[in-house]
This record gives structure tokens, C-alpha cells and sequence, in this order.
């Protein structure tokens, strides 16, 4: 669920699509994938699964971007045992299991298990087998992992992993920072009004008609459609008024400024902190405008070269 609210950040979903983006570079034959063996007819086959049937050229770059962001992705393939592979549905992370280790005779042998689907899937057409778990084979799943971290097998670990404590912090940041923002910046007035020798009793109706006169906000009664000028809303920019009396004192308008507020560095540190867990240089999450003149972002920097080649 955290990598789901985390796609919907900006900078986070930026960085799955560029992921996704170098990952696919078409090759100067304009091919996503390359296809090299001596045997024509296994590349006329390979060429046929990958082009026609799955169609890698559309396909690829969302089931790329959805392993980076899951570290898993997972796809059922239809196999006809005439012509092999007809088609391939994408599955959700969430509700595949992956089994291994269940043949004490066979330590490699692998299955698959969907579960928590109430009757038939609409894909597959089986009743689940036991407790709501539709099971599959080895070779009916593919199974695409990101395993660079050992805790996580058989699964793999997602590309955001690193940066969920610090985007958590950040999204705080930036919601104390838009609070702070919009609840203290109005600046306020202190009216100060000479009351001269008016009795102490009728100093308050006095400031209540000056009040009244300067500040009353009228609304409109829906009931009625009339004037209502009893209401008045005490607002964030409410002024405020007080009675001085004696000397030379005189009426006075003073301004109090809002209050200051100045965390954006917190947050551009901890925006660097994020960017950093990404591994995308920071110029090409719109960050900065120095960017070389080479075409492709592998190509710029050598570190995030390297991680898309993983």
C-alpha cells in the first residue's frame, strides 16, 4: 500500500517511468530486445513470441515499471500445447504466492498459487483447489524479480524500498510546511483608539459601534434573503482593536506581520536525501537545467547506467 500512495508523489513516479524509459532504449536497429542465435528458425519463433504475441514494444515498459515499483511482477501465460504461448495476462503482486522447496526429490521445483478470489477467476476459468487458491505450475508464471537483497526471497526487493522512511518524512514536512503556511501567514492590525474622557461603562459599546462600522461583514440570510449583519465569522484575519486613553496618545494603526516560516531547506534536504535512494541524477527529475547533450540518461551517468543494466 506504501508503494501505491508513493507512486502518486511526483519525484517517485518520475523516477519509475525513467526506470521504465532506459530500460526499454530501442537498440539502433529500433528493437526493445535483441534476439541473437546461429539457428533462424529459433529466431523466426522468439521473434514471433516476443513481437507479435506479447508485443514487448507496447507491453514491456509498463510490466518493467510495475517490477520496479513492486520489486515483483507476475504473468500467467496461456499455453496451447499446439502452438505454445497464446497469450500472457499480467497478475497483481498482491495476490500470487510463490512455493518453493515443496518436493523433498526435486529442491528446485517451483509453484505458483493465486489466492484470496472468490469462485472462478474470470481468466482462468478453474475453481480454485482447496482454500480459495488456484494453483500453477512452474512454466505457467512468469515471474520477474528485482533479487538484490536476500531477505526478500523468493521475492524480489522494490527499487522504492530505500526511500520509504524518507519520503514518509518528507510528506510531513511539506504538509507541516503548507499548514504553518496557510494558518499563521495573514498579517493582523492593531487598531489603537483614543477613547478621550468617555466614561469607563460605555467604553465597550463605543469599540463595539467603531468594530461594527469598520469591520461587519454582511450575509445574506438563505432563509430569508436578507441582511444579516449580527453574523460575523471570527476569522484568521480578524483585527484587533483596543481603547488607550490619556496623554497624547491618539487613534493608531499598527501591523503585526504573519508569523515567518522558513523550513525549506529541511525539506531540500530531504528532497536530496530522496533523490539519492533513487540513484536518478537529480538534473533529469526537473530539478536542475544542466544536462549534457547525450540522448540517453544511461549515458550521462555512469552509476545510473549501471543500475539499469541490473
Amino acid at each position: 500500500k506504501d508503494y501505491e500512495a508513493m507512486d502518486t508523489d511526483a519525484i517517485i513516479s518520475s523516477a519509475l517511468d525513467i526506470y521504465a524509459d532506459e530500460s526499454t532504449m530501442k537498440s539502433e536497429y529500433g528493437e526493445v530486445l535483441q534476439i541473437n542465435t546461429d539457428n533462424d528458425q529459433i529466431k523466426e519463433i522468439l521473434h514471433n513470441l516476443f513481437y507479435d504475441i506479447v508485443n514487448i514494444e507496447f507491453n514491456l515498459w509498463p510490466w518493467i515499471r510495475n517490477m520496479c515499483k513492486y520489486g515483483d511482477f507476475f504473468l500467467k501465460l496461456e499455453i496451447n500445447e499446439k502452438y505454445g504461448i497464446t497469450n500472457v495476462v499480467p497478475l497483481s503482486p498482491y495476490e500470487v504466492i510463490r512455493s518453493e522447496g515443496e518436493d523433498p526429490e526435486n529442491p528446485y521445483y517451483t509453484k505458483f498459487y493465486l489466492e484470496s478470489i472468490e469462485g472462478a477467476h474470470p481468466y482462468f476459468g478453474q475453481k480454485p483447489s482447496g482454500k480459495g487458491k488456484i494453483e500453477f505450475e512452474n512454466f505457467q508464471i512468469a515471474h520477474f524479480r528485482l533479487a538484490n537483497d536476500s531477505n526478500f526471497l523468493p521475492y524480489g526487493k522494490s527499487m522504492i524500498e530505500s526511500t520509504r522512511k524518507i519520503w514518509k518524512q518528507l510528506t510531513l514536512m511539506e504538509d507541516a510546511m503548507l499548514i504553518h503556511r496557510i494558518m499563521r501567514a495573514p498579517s493582523k492590525r492593531v487598531f489603537k483608539i483614543d477613547i478621550g474622557n468617555i466614561p469607563p461603562a460605555e467604553v465597550d459599546n463605543y469599540m463595539q459601534r467603531i468594530i461594527n462600522k469598520m469591520k461587519k461583514t454582511p450575509v445574506i440570510d438563505e432563509a430569508t434573503g436578507e441582511y444579516n449583519l449580527k453574523y460575523n465569522i471570527q476569522n484568521l484575519t480578524e483585527d484587533f482593536f483596543m481603547p488607550v486613553r490619556g496623554g497624547d496618545s491618539g487613534t493608531n494603526i499598527e501591523s503585526l506581520p504573519g508569523m515567518q516560516y522558513e523550513t525549506t531547506d529541511d525539506i531540500e534536504y530531504l528532497k536530496n536525501r530522496l533523490l539519492a535512494a533513487l540513484h536518478v541524477p537529480k538534473a533529469f527529475l526537473g530539478y536542475e537545467e544542466s544536462l549534457g547533450s547525450k540522448a540517453t540518461l544511461a549515458a550521462e551517468d555512469v552509476r545510473f547506467a549501471r543500475t539499469i543494466e541490473r
